[in-house]
């Protein structure tokens, strides 16, 4: 059914000593609607594909889901990693959230992901943002132009550090 399917695994450890969590709700929202920091986020990334002449990135709930869940998980683990413990990938994680391939000629998904140490400065999520535009394989997913639908999830670890997760995906039914 599908014709596509591009999965694309980058990490980005941000080892930035002075870097603290700013904006983090204590735990993510029950509801799937975007936090203040998600949102914020998301119209970060929209503005960097938008100042590129790319069509915004559109918030999606399974998405969100799958982000959320990721990045507990790598601040319970303390460690950043595309796979979840349980051996899951990035796709295979966003479809067990409902990101399905069903009824679907091409689906792709990507993954981008960032650890903040906490300290004096603020790591807003538009600091985050500007990190992963820094870099050229972050660069490269969150401005994929293909990639038109958003999942966030930040997480504050107990290690001291914030965790960050963006799914980002496309559908198209045929």
């Amino acid at each position: 059914m599908r014709k596509a399917l591009v999965v694309m695994l980058l990490a980005f450890t941000l080892g930035l000593p002075a870097l603290t969590c700013a904006l983090l709700p204590a735990a993510a929202e029950a509801a799937t609607t975007p936090t203040r920091s998600e949102r914020l986020v998301i119209a970060a990334v929209n503005h960097e594909r938008n100042v590129r002449g790319l069509a915004s990135v559109s918030f999606e709930g399974s998405l969100t889901r799958a982000a959320r869940a990721h990045a507990s998980e790598l601040a319970r683990r303390g460690l950043l990693s595309h796979v979840s413990a349980n051996g899951w990938t990035v796709g295979s994680r966003v479809r067990r959230f409902g990101y399905t391939t069903a009824g679907c000629t091409q689906w792709t998904a990507g993954e981008t992901l960032a650890r903040a140490t906490i300290g004096p400065l603020t790591a807003t999520p538009q600091v985050i943002v500007q990190l992963w535009m820094a870099s050229p394989a972050h660069r490269q997913v969150l401005l994929t132009a293909r990639l038109r639908d958003i999942g966030v999830g930040i997480t504050h670890g107990s290690d001291g550090r914030c965790y960050f997760a963006v799914d980002l995906g496309r559908r198209v039914r045929g």
